[in-house]
């Protein structure tokens, strides 16, 4: 077993080596009592690993000692240093209602040696249970310079106008930082009896305009109890769409990957979904200038006859 354990890390570095990888993964009720599970908390170490950035949602965490704590595990023991940025408790304000619910935030991780943070705004325009927190990345290592991650965790039952509204949040972001290299990721409960066939004409992001892609195949399942529906997603402007990789977004099945079986449900019954950005490409070195042509060295004089001693 911690064979197989360090084999799935040593996979995990050399998956986050190679090129920069953002994913997004909505860990269920991730809170204090599932932070303090080991072996749960392993797997997502793993998982968190496996990315330059990583979006997390369901983040249930008041006095963010589980973010402390997960992010002290992931640099135990690896040899780059991930820091954090995470937003307020959402929704915001203290209203009666929301003392009978939890609260969320969104959380991104990110290793320090390739990515920065650049800035970052709590959005506070109407129409979502969970505002968006939008932060400006920079990396040296990728083909974009800076680009925007726009989170989103949907209220099922109003998934519809929050994914249509993601677009003022897009138009925002781009105005504030003059950037639409931008990508709104994260569980967008975008399938099933929460978006129905007829719903995508009145979603903006979708279907109405043609600034966007979106990268998550419609055929693959991204929980675990709904087969072949698509709750999670990455969407991308027309600008940032060339940054990516194509073919490279996807849905991580930790539980095969791992081999978890039934215990994958413990972690969450999402899976993280993900993309990976097209690297920095190096300049071809300027040819050297021609040189002019140097003239032969001149005849030296012989050495004069030397007289006898």
């Amino acid at each position: 077993m911690r064979l197989l354990w360090a084999l799935g890390l040593f996979s995990a570095l050399l998956h986050v080596t190679s090129c920069l990888w953002i994913g997004a993964f909505n860990i269920q009720n991730f809170g204090p009592k599932k932070s303090q599970n080991k072996v749960v908390m392993e797997t997502i170490k793993k998982i968190v690993l496996r990315y330059d950035i990583i979006l997390i949602q369901g983040l249930q965490d008041e006095d963010l000692q589980v973010t402390k704590r997960l992010k002290a595990l992931v640099n135990k023991d690896s040899p780059h240093h991930f820091s954090n940025i995470v937003s307020e408790p959402l929704p915001l304000g203290s209203s009666i209602f929301q003392f009978l619910s939890h609260k969320e935030r969104y959380l991104f991780l990110y290793k320090k040696e390739t990515v920065s943070v650049k800035g970052s705004f709590q959005y506070t325009g109407k129409g979502f249970k969970r505002p968006p927190f939008v932060v400006k990345f920079s990396s040296t290592e990728t083909d974009v310079k800076e680009f925007v991650l726009i989170p989103i965790h949907t209220k099922p039952g109003t998934a519809v106008k929050e994914i249509d509204a993601l677009v003022d949040v897009v138009k925002k972001a781009k105005l504030k930082w003059n950037n639409n290299n931008i990508m709104v990721l994260g569980d967008f409960n975008a399938d099933g009896k929460h978006v129905k066939a007829g719903d995508w004409k009145k979603i903006r992001l979708f279907d109405t305009n043609k600034n966007f892609h979106s990268l998550i195949n419609d055929d693959v399942a991204t929980t675990m109890v709904d087969s072949q529906q698509v709750h999670d997603r990455i969407v991308v402007s027309n600008e940032m769409y060339p940054r990516v990789v194509a073919g490279s977004a996807k849905v991580f099945n930790f539980r095969e990957e791992y081999g978890l079986g039934d215990q994958a449900e413990k972690i969450s019954d999402h899976f993280p979904v993900e993309v990976e950005l097209k690297p920095q490409v190096e300049p071809a070195p300027a040819p050297a200038p021609d040189q002019p042509d140097q003239p032969e060295d001149p005849e030296q004089p012989e050495d004069p006859e030397q007289p006898e001693a």
